[in-house]
């Protein structure tokens, strides 16, 4: 069995995902936003927040926490224990040196890397798909159209970033600009042939 790491930009679905793999293979769920909101908490100064946009330096940061909390939760994958870390904040340099493949009990043999972006939809789709799913507990609910077309742009974009990411570094890289939910069991089926 392998612990998941998911790479995407907001509203790729990595929430998504993350919980059909553990009604799947039974891992927990580790949402990163939730780590990034209580480091907020107790290191405000650093301006570490969920709802807002990552940078570079704090993916960087970000990167640094999950090297060690999966360092810590690793530990658990000899009594059967096994997780999914989802979020956008990753910074997959810092991440994949930080993790090399001699060292127990982490091993990067020990991991599927999932990266998940949008880069063949327009902006304007986006927008238009997004205002379809949307609920109460969606980050841009009761946002202005005008602010959700901004980070909409700014998420296509990001999506760019992530695809070539994965390209540099020899990750696995699913476009869910259409058909998320048959791309989700795409990817549900690619974790399963490489899960043992």
């Amino acid at each position: 069995m392998k612990n998941i790491i998911i790479w995407g930009v907001p509203r790729s679905g990595k929430s998504t995902l993350s919980y059909m793999i553990r009604q799947e293979l039974g891992h927990s769920v580790i949402p990163m936003d939730g780590i990034k909101s209580v480091y907020d908490v107790v290191r405000p100064d650093d301006k570490i927040s969920a709802p807002e946009m990552t940078d570079y330096g704090e993916a960087k940061l970000m990167a640094k926490m999950i090297i060690r909390l999966i360092q810590i939760l690793s530990w658990g994958n000899a009594r059967g224990e096994f997780h999914v870390y989802e979020g956008v904040s990753f910074d997959f340099d810092t991440i994949l040196s930080g993790l090399p493949k001699d060292k127990f009990p982490v091993s990067l043999d020990n991991f599927i890397i999932i990266c998940m972006g949008y880069t063949e939809i327009l902006p304007e789709e986006k927008l238009k798909e997004m205002a379809l799913y949307e609920t109460p507990k969606d980050w841009n609910y009761k946002m202005s159209t005008e602010t959700i077309m901004a980070h909409c742009i700014t998420f296509c974009n990001e999506s760019k970033f992530v695809k070539e990411t994965a390209g540099r570094l020899g990750l696995k890289y699913f476009d869910v600009s259409f058909d998320r939910d048959k791309i989700f069991l795409e990817i549900i089926r690619y974790i399963k042939q490489n899960i043992s």
